[in-house]
C-alpha cells in the first residue's frame, strides 16, 4: 500500500484508541504467557512517535482488557535496532516488525520457516531511478553532478544499498562523489515532482508511489522515465525468535488474518502501511538480502586500503 499522508496517520491513532469489538475471539483466553513484541523505529515514518507510542500503548491495554491476552512490550513501543538485537540475544523477546537491514545480521537468531509480510497492494515493490524523458539523461553516467531526490520511507530502506550496487556496476563510484547533491523527503509527490518540474534531475522512488503520482497526473507517466529499475523486493515483516513454539504464535497469525474485517483494524493497517498480511519463508527476501551483500563489497572495495580496480 502506498504510504499515506501524515493527515491519514493521525487519524489512524485516533480511531486505534477506540473498541476492538472486531477482534474478539481472534486469539484465546490465555494470558499465562505473554507474547513480547518489539516494533522498531523503522516501522514508522511522518508520524509523531511520541503520539503513535500513546496510541499504540492504548491498543495494547485494549487489547489485554478486551481479548484476556498478554502482550509484553517496551513502554516506549518502538524500539532501535540495538535494542531488538539485545533482546533476541537474551532471549526477552518473541516477535519483532522490523527491515531487512535490521534483520540481515542477525537471521541467525529468528526462524526462518515463516515471517510475516505485506500482500496485495502493500506487497513486495520496486525501486525506480526517474528522469525527464527527453531531458539528455539516458544512462546512469548522464547524471554526473546533477541533483537527485530520494523519496525516505520504511520500504525504501535498501534503495541506498541498491543505489550504491547499480553505480558500481557502471563504476561510476559512490553516489557521494558521483551526484552533485542528494535530497530526501517522506512525501512522493516532493520526491517525483521536482524532476517534472525541471528543479533536480533525477529521483529515487518505488514504482507503486510514481504509479499513484501517475494516475493522480497522467502527464507524469508521459513525462518522466525510468533507467533504472530494481528486482521485487520485500524489505518490512514481522518475524518470530528461532524455536518459538507458543500457541500464541498461531495466535498472532489468526488475529493479522482477521485483522482488517472491522474499521478499528483498517485504521491500525493505515499506521502501518499495510492491506494483507500472509506468511511466507525468508526466501521471499533473497533479493533484498542479494543487494545488501553486493553492497557490502562495493563499501569493502572502495574503502581506504580496499581495491579500486
Amino acid at each position: 500500500m502506498t504510504a499515506p499522508g501524515g493527515s491519514s496517520r493521525r487519524s489512524a491513532l485516533t480511531a486505534m484508541l477506540g473498541t476492538w469489538p472486531c477482534l474478539r475471539g481472534a486469539m484465546a483466553e490465555d494470558a499465562n504467557s505473554p507474547l513480547r513484541i518489539a516494533i522498531s523505529e523503522s516501522m514508522v515514518v511522518d508520524v509523531n512517535l511520541s503520539d503513535a507510542r500513546a496510541a499504540m500503548q492504548t491498543w495494547i491495554r485494549r487489547i489485554q482488557l478486551d481479548l484476556n491476552v498478554a502482550i509484553e512490550i517496551d513502554a516506549k513501543v518502538f524500539s532501535t535496532t540495538e535494542e531488538i538485537v539485545r533482546l533476541i540475544r537474551n532471549g526477552q523477546l518473541d516477535a519483532a516488525a522490523m527491515n531487512v537491514v535490521e534483520y540481515r545480521p542477525v537471521r541467525d537468531l529468528f526462524d526462518t520457516s515463516e515471517i510475516f509480510v505485506g500482500a496485495g497492494t502493500s506487497g513486495p515493490d520496486e525501486y525506480l531511478l526517474l528522469v525527464k524523458r527527453d531531458g539528455g539523461f539516458n544512462r546512469l553516467a548522464d547524471l554526473r553532478g546533477h541533483k537527485l531526490c530520494s523519496l525516505r520511507a520504511p520500504k525504501m530502506c535498501v534503495a541506498p544499498a541498491w543505489l550504491s550496487t547499480v553505480l558500481d556496476a557502471e563504476r561510476l563510484g559512490p553516489a557521494e562523489g558521483f551526484l552533485g547533491a542528494m535530497t530526501w523527503d517522506t512525501k512522493v509527490s516532493r520526491v517525483v515532482l521536482p524532476v517534472f518540474f525541471g528543479q533536480a534531475e533525477a529521483c529515487l522512488t518505488s514504482k507503486r508511489g510514481f504509479g499513484v503520482m501517475c494516475e493522480l497526473n497522467p502527464q507524469v507517466a508521459k513525462d518522466l522515465t525510468a533507467i533504472a529499475a530494481s528486482p521485487l523486493l520485500v524489505t518490512c515483516f514481522y518475524a518470530f525468535r528461532k524455536n518459538y513454539r507458543d500457541p500464541n504464535r498461531e495466535r498472532f497469525f489468526n488475529l493479522h488474518k482477521t485483522l482488517l474485517s472491522g474499521a478499528a483494524g483498517r485504521q491500525l493497517a493505515t499506521l502501518f502501511q499495510f492491506d494483507e498480511l500472509t506468511v511466507r519463508d525468508s526466501s521471499c527476501l533473497a533479493s533484498s538480502l542479494s543487494i545488501l551483500d553486493k553492497a557490502e563489497r562495493v563499501h569493502t572495495k572502495l574503502a581506504p586500503g580496499g581495491r579500486k580496480g
